[in-house]
């Protein structure tokens, strides 16, 4: 079975497959969803935090800001280390650090500690995200692999669409304490249940690094393999669009269009379940790279159409009608380039998946703010064709490559 590494020509054996599909989904799915658990449900809590610390808005988004760093340096150091000592006492130790970081931001008396607090609960959420790929790719591969990554893609996608919406809900009610707590609650059940997790990654097939050089090599290896990380540049494209799409959306829907928070909800709600279907479709194609080259003609196709609307501030139907197909298409390209990624990155899947997340977030932190650059319409349009249209080259030179044996066709 052909494979691009370019240090290992061949593909270990899988590990057993889960007596219990099911459970092993919904154990995927919830760890799949922390980086946006952690973010995006107490964005709507942020002006009260503000006045509660006596602080400034850039200081109090901040909290945002260490968290994706924390999250980023996480991504790295645990994918890294669970190649080498498998992805079970990786994850109890991420989760431990991430339930001891949200406890003690509820203790926060300044915004400068609840902000160092941040900075540990993403590197702590770091695990559990890098971990929700790289698992399934120890048990699984091809239309198997294919069908989980689509619901870790759905995730991807409609978490943090959906993160704002529930967040918004509890806020008056609860506060920014109370969804804090129940991201604690979350993290103490993720770490109990993780004690009772089955390592997917046994002795035999970790890699044996001895000094750090050896890490970096396996870095270095993905980071050279051309197929990789054009797979991975096209998820992080898509990703960058949904990000320009969120940042963007609270103030056309609400601020230019009139609508309330509770209809802005609904709307997001809509189009995130279009990105769940997106993603819910890929595995439907014979061959998974095709998905994920008609996934990016879909989205550059609507895209462009979206930034016309903008760009001349049309009606909110027509914004509404291009916005569904093209965050469809974004959603197919989720689950499609997970699964590529991870099959081209299985023997270091753990490296691969660090690699995966950082760039994701890296496209997601440039492409959030320049949408905040003058008139919000024009400047989301420029975002969303300038986006979309490094994924179509890439989805060009992706479909000249020759396919990887039979790895994502259907059984």
């Amino acid at each position: 079975m052909p494979n691009d590494s370019t240090t290992k020509p061949t593909v270990p054996a899988l590990s057993p497959a889960p007596k219990n599909y099911g459970i092993f989904v919904a154990f995927i799915a919830l760890i799949g969803a922390f980086s946006s658990l952690v973010n995006d449900m107490y964005l709507p809590t942020i002006p009260s935090m503000m006045r509660e610390f006596h602080t400034t808005p850039s200081m109090t988004q901040m909290g945002i800001s260490m968290a994706m760093i924390g999250m980023g340096i996480g991504s790295v150091l645990w994918g890294s280390s669970s190649d080498r000592y498998g992805r079970k006492p990786v994850l109890i130790v991420s989760l431990i650090i991430f339930v001891l970081a949200t406890g003690l931001s509820l203790l926060s008396k300044s915004i400068t500690f609840f902000i160092g607090c941040r900075l540990f609960q993403g590197l702590g959420a770091g695990g559990a995200m890098v971990l929700s790929t790289s698992i399934p790719a120890d048990v699984y591969m091809g239309r198997q692999l294919a069908k989980l990554m689509a619901i870790v893609g759905a995730i991807n996608g409609i978490a943090p669409a959906l993160g704002p919406v529930v967040g918004g809900f509890m806020a008056d009610s609860v506060g920014w304490k109370g969804i804090f707590i129940v991201l604690l609650a979350i993290g103490v059940i993720m770490t109990f249940w993780t004690t009772h997790y089955t390592e997917t990654l046994p002795p035999a097939r970790r890699l044996h690094a001895t000094s750090f050089s050896d890490y970096i090599k396996a870095y270095k290896s993905l980071f050279l393999n051309g197929r990789f990380m054009i797979y991975v540049t096209i998820k992080a494209v898509a990703i960058g669009l949904l990000y320009a799409y969120i940042a963007s959306a609270p103030f056309i829907i609400q601020t230019h269009y009139g609508f309330s928070a509770t209809q802005f909800g609904f709307i997001f709600g809509a189009n995130a379940l279009a990105m769940g279907l997106g993603s819910y479709l890929a595995p439907r194609f014979k061959v998974m790279k095709q998905a994920m080259v008609v996934g990016c003609i879909g989205m550059f196709v609507f895209a462009v159409a979206e930034a016309f609307v903008m760009w001349n501030k049309s009606p909110f139907l027509m914004y509404e009608i291009f916005a569904i197909p093209m965050l469809l298409f974004s959603g197919m390209i989720f689950s499609s380039a997970n699964t590529l990624s991870m099959e081209v990155g299985r023997q270091e899947a753990g490296t691969a998946s660090a690699i995966l997340s950082v760039v994701k977030y890296v496209f997601a932190a440039v492409v959030s703010p320049l949408v905040g650059l003058g008139d919000m319409f024009h400047s989301t349009a420029i975002a969303f064709v300038a986006v979309t249209t490094i994924a179509i080259i890439l989805a060009w030179r992706a479909a000249k490559m020759p396919a990887l044996a039979d790895m994502t066709r259907a059984k």
